[in-house]
C-alpha cells in the first residue's frame, strides 16, 4: 500500500527504534521503512532479510529481540490463535524490551471512511480479515505476560487512489460472481453497499489503535 507509506514511518516515529537493535518485523509488513530488522513473512516472496514463519511458532530462540513491531498484520490473524502469536513474540523477546503493533480500529469518522467499513466487513465475512476488539487485545496481551499495556487511537485522513479502488472493484467482483453460483446474497449486499457509499464518497483508510506492551 504505497498510499499509507507515511502512515508506516509515523507509525515507527512513534516506536522510537534505533537501527542497531534487534528488531522482528512480524508479518514483514515494513520491508522498506526498516530494511535492517527481520521480517518475519508466512508466504515466500522476495525480500531483504526474510524468515518464513508460522504465527504460532516463530523460528528463533529465546530472548533474542530488542523490539517487535508489527503493522497491520494482526488483522490478518483469526482471534483464536492471536493469543499464540503473542505468546511467540513474549518468548522471542529480551527483558524489558517492547512489542508495538497498530490494528485497524472498526470505526468510520466520516462518509470516505465508511466505504472502507463496508469493504472490511465483507472480507471479514470471507475470513480473509479478522476484526479485534480492545479489550479482548489487552486481555491476551496481560496473559501472555506483557505489562505497561498502552493503546492509542490514530486517526487518518489517508485518501485510497482510484487506482487500489479499482482493485477492489475486481475482487468484488469475483466475490459476488462465486457466491452467486453457490446461490449466497451476504456478499452481494455488502458490495452493492460498497459501491453505492465509495461511487458518492470516495475511500480513505479507516482509523487504527497502536498497541504498545512491555515485556
Amino acid at each position: 500500500m504505497p498510499y499509507a507509506a507515511k502512515d508506516r514511518q509515523e507509525f515507527i516515529k512513534r516506536i522510537n527504534l534505533t537501527p542497531d537493535e534487534r528488531i522482528l518485523d512480524f508479518g514483514g509488513m515494513l520491508g522498506e521503512e526498516l530494511p535492517y530488522a527481520v521480517s518475519g513473512i508466512t508466504t515466500k516472496r522476495q525480500m531483504t532479510g526474510a524468515v518464513l514463519i508460522k504465527p504460532t511458532l516463530l523460528p528463533f530462540k529465546n530472548s533474542v529481540f530488542k523490539s517487535v513491531v508489527s503493522y497491520h498484520y494482526f488483522d490478518l490473524i483469526p482471534s483464536d490463535i492471536l493469543g499464540y502469536a503473542f505468546d511467540e513474540t513474549a518468548r522471542v523477546l529480551d527483558k524489558d524490551s517492547t512489542f508495538s503493533f497498530i490494528i485497524t480500529q472498526w470505526a468510520a469518522e466520516n462518509e470516505a471512511q465508511r466505504s472502507s467499513l463496508f469493504f472490511n466487513d465483507l472480507l471479514k465475512s470471507t475470513g480473509a480479515l479478522f476484526q479485534h476488539e480492545f479489550e479482548e487485545v489487552s486481555r491476551l496481551l496481560f496473559e501472555s505476560g506483557f505489562s505497561e499495556i498502552t493503546a492509542e487511537s490514530v486517526k487518518r485522513e489517508i485518501v485510497i487512489p482510484k487506482d487500489f479502488v479499482r482493485s477492489h472493484l475486481l475482487m468484488l467482483g469475483n466475490l459476488v460472481k462465486k457466491e452467486k453460483e453457490q446461490g449466497g446474497t451476504i456478499i452481494k449486499n455488502l458490495a452493492r453497499q460498497y459501491f453505492n457509499n465509495m461511487n458518492i464518497h470516495g475511500e480513505a483508510m479507516l482509523p487504527a489503535i497502536h498497541f504498545t506492551a512491555k515485556k
